[in-house]
């Protein structure tokens, strides 16, 4: 359950709202070149120094079981992310600090903590998730996951397409699987080292954002999407006002969903997290 937990809040896991405005507009999509595609998704990356979520609404649902809860979600930009997730009678259950070297969770419904770096995600999931990867995923940023530490966005990585509706980046790479990972998903096919993995990413016509991310086993029955929606201007910047992150592999869905009404950009925000001394290690002692 832990893992599931901290795999999805992680994947992976984001005043009040002035004068917020429904901007979707039903529009044709235009022909550009993919040149253009690359140019226009890096001018319209969100511009912050920090974001703070001040109500996020957290759901999430491992295989029909559902809970419900709340969150706080603080970024400063290329520093830390920081996380709060709290019980519908507001007593805190989780907190999540990540910097860019380091992971930090402590579990206060267990009394349990977690101090790793980032090694931990390809130890017990097989991927390399770094916080510059994290950090784009809640920001809604254009993401190569094959490498998410790169700046200069440029064409030729992907294929790419126009739709009715959007414009598509997608690939398909040969990627050796770890011990733990071909064991977590049990795979079938007859080459059990290799994953044929379709990598795709969905770009929103009308603002240049990424609104929806796929990672498919193609051999095997295992997905990874993060889905965007209800985009909104928020202080004159667009952000989703809903996240939505789901896990399929074998029988087991898990699935995440991040909801934000009230966020605020460019202000002062801090990092707190203290590890009671009572509280034990998640990960067993060297």
């Amino acid at each position: 359950m832990f893992k599931y937990f901290l795999f999805g809040l992680l994947v992976v896991f984001l005043s009040s709202c002035r004068s917020i405005k429904e901007t979707v507009v039903e529009k044709e999509v235009m022909n550009i070149s993919e040149g253009k595609l690359y140019k226009n998704l890096e001018l319209n990356e969100l511009d912050y120094s920090t974001l703070y979520a001040k109500k996020v609404d957290v759901s999430i649902d491992i295989n029909g079981k559902r809970n419900n809860l709340k969150g706080i979600l603080k970024i400063e930009r290329d520093s830390f992310i920081w996380m709060s997730v709290t019980a519908p009678l507001g007593i805190e259950i989780a907190r999540v600090l990540l910097t860019q070297d380091s992971v930090k969770f402590v579990d206060s419904y267990n009394k349990k903590y977690l101090l790793t770096d980032y090694g931990f995600f390809y130890n017990e999931f097989g991927i390399n998730l770094g916080f510059n990867c994290i950090q784009r995923i809640l920001t809604n940023a254009y993401l190569n996951l094959d490498d998410c530490n790169q700046n200069n966005l440029k064409s030729g990585k992907f294929k790419f397409e126009k739709t009715d509706r959007d414009y598509v980046l997608s690939n398909v790479q040969k990627r050796t699987l770890n011990r733990k990972l071909k064991k977590f998903f049990k795979k079938k096919s007859k080459n059990k080292d290799f994953a044929l993995v379709l990598q795709k990413l969905h770009i929103e016509p009308d603002y240049f954002r990424p609104y929806k991310l796929t990672v498919e086993d193609l051999d095997e029955d295992m997905k990874i999407s993060a889905d965007y929606s209800h985009f909104k201007a928020y202080e004159n910047k667009i952000f989703p006002e809903k996240l939505v992150f789901e896990l399929f592999f074998e029988e087991n869905k898990i699935k995440l969903e991040l909801g934000f009404t009230r966020l605020e950009f460019n202000i002062k925000v801090n990092s707190n997290l203290r590890i009671p001394s009572k509280y034990k290690n998640i990960l067993p002692e060297n």
